[in-house]
């Protein structure tokens, strides 16, 4: 894979974050009629199609909670992803860098790690040298991350100062990893 393509997964899993996201608004302001999206429902595929019996979405919160569940499977996706760009670029995490790109760095792979041990509840895991505080810049404002509070908690996107802080991680991270797209 090359940075390019990287950078191209890295837009389209934001896209799906957003998605998902506006998915979950949508849920939440009311604006899904559970009788109307619980319904019967069959995908003509080949060879065979695909049956999706009423029942599992027929009350508010079944569907707020899906809806929910899509966001955190997208957020995982785009830390993959921003992860997987760095790695394109042959930039390592370093908790102990005082450089700001790799401090950067360093927090995206340990919101991937937290996706990686445990997809549908994350939890931080924080050992050895990453045992510390993680000081950022993100657009000027300031995010400190105290890593060591945090292992074994499960992760929770007001942790890294939620959604807005992290389209500023991946405005950031795009900067990095294309300076000419900036």
């Amino acid at each position: 894979m090359t940075l390019s393509e990287a950078l191209k997964d890295v837009e389209i899993a934001f896209l799906q974050l957003e998605f998902a996201i506006k998915l979950l608004s949508f849920c939440e302001l009311g604006n899904i009629e559970p009788s109307k999206f619980d319904t019967d429902h069959i995908v003509t595929l080949e060879p065979e199609p695909l049956h999706f019996p009423t029942g599992h979405f027929s009350d508010s919160d079944s569907i707020n909670r899906a809806a929910s569940i899509c966001v955190g499977l997208a957020f995982g996706a785009s830390a993959l992803v921003l992860d997987k760009a760095f790695d394109i670029m042959g930039m390592k995490p370093n908790p102990e860098a005082t450089d700001a790109a790799v401090r950067l760095r360093t927090l995206i792979y340990m919101v991937r790690c937290a996706y990686a041990h445990g997809l549908a509840d994350p939890r931080w895991e924080v050992r050895d040298r990453y045992v510390c505080t993680l000081n950022l810049s993100l657009d000027g404002i300031a995010m400190s991350l105290d890593l060591s509070r945090l292992n074994g908690e499960s992760f929770e996107f007001e942790h890294i100062g939620g959604y807005l802080a992290w389209y500023r991680v991946r405005d950031a991270a795009v900067r990095v990893l294309c300076p000419a797209a900036a």
